[in-house]
Order: C-alpha cells, then sequence, then structure tokens
C-alpha cells in the first residue's frame, strides 16, 4: 500500500523459505480483556502476489465466519500478556538463502534477515562464519537467534562475494506487457448480493475524478491519511482532495494510516497527528492500522505481544474518538504475528480465492486494477456488506 513499484515485487521465496523451516506459536501467550491498555502499525514488505489468470474464481468469497446482519461486536480494549513460561524459539521472518554483495562493499547482516520473537523485544544474534568482502568467493553462514528464555532457532545463509564484470551487461529480453485488471471484470468476479466493490488509493494514483470512479461501479474507498516510515510523519498530499470529492461523489469512505511505530509514545504521537488530520472527518468505515515493514523487524525491537499491543492502543485510541478500526495485513502475517482480538480483518492475498481461513470483513484483491477516471493502477477490494448494516440496510 506505498509505491506502486514496490508493491508489486514482493519477497514470496523467502516468505516460503520462512514458511518451510517454522511454525509460528503463541502457545503460552494470553490475551487479556482489560478495561484499558498499560502496556505494550506502504510498506514493500508484504507477503503476497498477483494472480492475473483471466479465470473465474470457484465460487463468490465468504468470511471463513459467515457474516451475519449485524455488525461485530466492539471488543474490550485487549491486552497481551507475557507467559508464565516462554518455551517458544523465536523464528526468522526473512532468510535468504544466498545473497550477493559486490566486492569491496560492507557486509551488515541485517541488511539482508528478518526476525522476530513472541515475547522477547531484543533477540540475540549468533553468526557462525566469517565473509571477507575483498575476496570474490562464497562464504557460508549459520544464523542463531536466542530469546531470553534460551530458546533458539538456527538457519543459513550463503553470501557470495563478486567483483562487476567491466564489459557491463546487454540487456534483456523479457517483455515491457503490465497486466491490468478492468474494473467491471473485478466487478464481474464478485457478483454476491452481499459483496460491496471498491478501491484503496494514495497519492500515487494522481488525479482521480471521484464521480467517474463512482459510475464505474465503485461503492467505497480507503484513503490513506498518513503515513509515517523511516522516521518521518506525514499527511498523504492527496488526502484533503480524495476526501472532499469521494463525498461529493457518494462514495463510502474509510481511511488508512500506515505506520512504522514501535513504542506506545511514538503511537499515541502520531495518532495526537492523525486524530488532528481526521478533524471529526465523517467516516463511513473503518480506519485501518497498516504496519507491514517486516523485513529487518528487528530493528524495531519489538516482539510479537508488542506489536499486537500496539494495534490493541491504536484501536483503543480511535474509538475514544469515535472512530471504528480494522486491523490490515497479508495472508502471511496475520498468520504467523498478528491477533486480531475480535477487532475486523482488512485481508490483503492477490489471488482470486483466498485460502485464508481466519475471520476478515475486508479483502484486497489485488493491485493492478483500472478504473474509468483514474489513469494510475488502483488496489481492487471487497467488503462484505453485512457486517455494516447500518450503511447497507442489513442485506
Amino acid at each position: 500500500m506505498h509505491s506502486k513499484v514496490n508493491k508489486l515485487v514482493r519477497s514470496l521465496t523467502g516468505a516460503m523459505l520462512v514458511a518451510s523451516v517454522v511454525v509460528a506459536s503463541f502457545t503460552g501467550c494470553t490475551t487479556g480483556q482489560t478495561e484499558n491498555t498499560d502496556g505494550m502499525r506502504d510498506g514493500n514488505d508484504i507477503n503476497t502476489f498477483e494472480t492475473t489468470e483471466e479465470t473465474e474464481p470457484e465460487a463468490t468469497p465468504t468470511p471463513t465466519n459467515t457474516p451475519t446482519p449485524t455488525p461485530s461486536p466492539t471488543p474490550a480494549i485487549p491486552h497481551m500478556d507475557m507467559p508464565e513460561v516462554d518455551t517458544t524459539a523465536p523464528f526468522f521472518l526473512t532468510l535468504p538463502e544466498s545473497v550477493s554483495i559486490e566486492n569491496g562493499s560492507e557486509f551488515d547482516i541485517n541488511r539482508h534477515i528478518g526476525y522476530i520473537d513472541d515475547c522477547d523485544s531484543n533477540v540475540d544474534l549468533q553468526i557462525d562464519g566469517e565473509v571477507d568482502t575483498s575476496e570474490d568467493g562464497s562464504y557460508a553462514l549459520s544464523l542463531t537467534i536466542t530469546d531470553d528464555a534460551g530458546n533458539s532457532k538456527t538457519g543459513s545463509m550463503t553470501v557470495n562475494v563478486y567483483t562487476p564484470s567491466s564489459s557491463g551487461g546487454g540487456g534483456g529480453g523479457g517483455s515491457s506487457e503490465h497486466t491490468t485488471l478492468a474494473y467491471s471484470d473485478f466487478i464481474d468476479r464478485y457478483p454476491a448480493a452481499d459483496i460491496a466493490h471498491g478501491i484503496d488509493v494514495s497519492r500515487y494514483q494522481g488525479d482521480i475524478d471521484f464521480e467517474a470512479v463512482k459510475a464505474a461501479g465503485c461503492d467505497f474507498v480507503m484513503l490513506r491519511a498518513m503515513i509515517y516510515n523511516n522516521g518521518e510523519l506525514g499527511v498523504d498530499r492527496k488526502f484533503e482532495e480524495y476526501y472532499a470529492d469521494a463525498k461529493a461523489a457518494g462514495l463510502l469512505i474509510g481511511v488508512y494510516y500506515y505506520s512504522t511505530d514501535s513504542t506506545i509514545e511514538m503511537l499515541h504521537e502520531h495518532c495526537d497527528e492523525l486524530l488532528a488530520v481526521l478533524n471529526g472527518k465523517e467516516l463511513d468505515l473503518p480506519v485501518a492500522f497498516d504496519w507491514e515493514s517486516w523485513a529487518h523487524f528487528q530493528k524495531y525491537q519489538m516482539s510479537i505481544i508488542d506489536i499486537n499491543n500496539l494495534f490493541y492502543e491504536f484501536a483503543g485510541i480511535m474509538e475514544e474518538n469515535g472512530y471504528s478500526t480494522i486491523l490490515y495485513s497479508s495472508k502471511y502475517y496475520l498468520e504467523i504475528i498478528w491477533e486480531p482480538a475480535g477487532y475486523d480483518v482488512w485481508l490483503a492475498h492477490y489471488v482470486k480465492e483466498t485460502s485464508y481461513e481466519g475471520d476478515y470483513t475486508m479483502w484486497q484483491t489485488g493491485s493492478i486494477g483500472r478504473i474509468d477516471g483514474c489513469d494510475e493502477d488502483v488496489d481492487t477490494d471487497i467488503l462484505f456488506k453485512s457486517r455494516y448494516p447500518e450503511l447497507f440496510g442489513g442485506t
């Protein structure tokens, strides 16, 4: 949900490698329902992929838990607690089989791997093996990550040091054809009466004629309101314009906040600014918490418990200010990191028929949609009307 270029370049291989060697477990971590939270949010790391084959899905998607004509209950603000005994090992989020670096360059292992623990926010990394960046060759490394309780996981990686060829390179074949999906075809894929069709956009979409978007069959839009990334917080420069125009066109509106917050203090500060940007604006749909910077997660010094509590805190702040909340994440990280604890989920999974088994309210099905009124690709989304009977008349 950031740069369109970044968005289409996914690290599926790394995700599949990790999935093959480690199973994340939350055994021992409990989610307590408390009155308040005392403890412990468009990135380029989301593990999704686009299916462009023009065939119809076998069935119209529905959430695993079939929605009812009543809204999801607002949960008490939960808090994920530390287990009495930690028996779960940390695991790698990113661990490529091999990486290549130029002779004479600096090698920093943390630029190539990512890892996380359920409880420990500062996991120890031990590297067995050495890399001589002054000498071409292949260097085998054994990597062991160990948490405070002594639980550990070991993986391996080969570092290839090379000297670039002085002859330059020839260019290359390949096709420059860019596959897109007409919005009318997207609508036809998901025709059920309980489904509303939408898009999500940020400044990367440029000028948008929302009247034309509405006429093309779009029911709702999720707008990026703010982004906090690489130490900088900013308002999406198109947000105010998009909001006013989408509102005038009669589209239902929700927003999302792209976050790399790592502490409760940072989150509170940025939520204050987000609320100032929203400035009491009327939203039909939730405020989405979008945290997806996983490739080198250890730099944030958070555990699974910490990041879930960060989301719960965000949800509590939004609810205190009259806004509902939805958690945005890819299927992969919903399955290994997040515990939504009763909050609505906005699933990102770029396939025609998702295999995600958890409950979700919205689904971002892809990023190559083309709709009248916008010259750039848009993300295509569906939501289940029965989750919003106040908007859709109890469909």
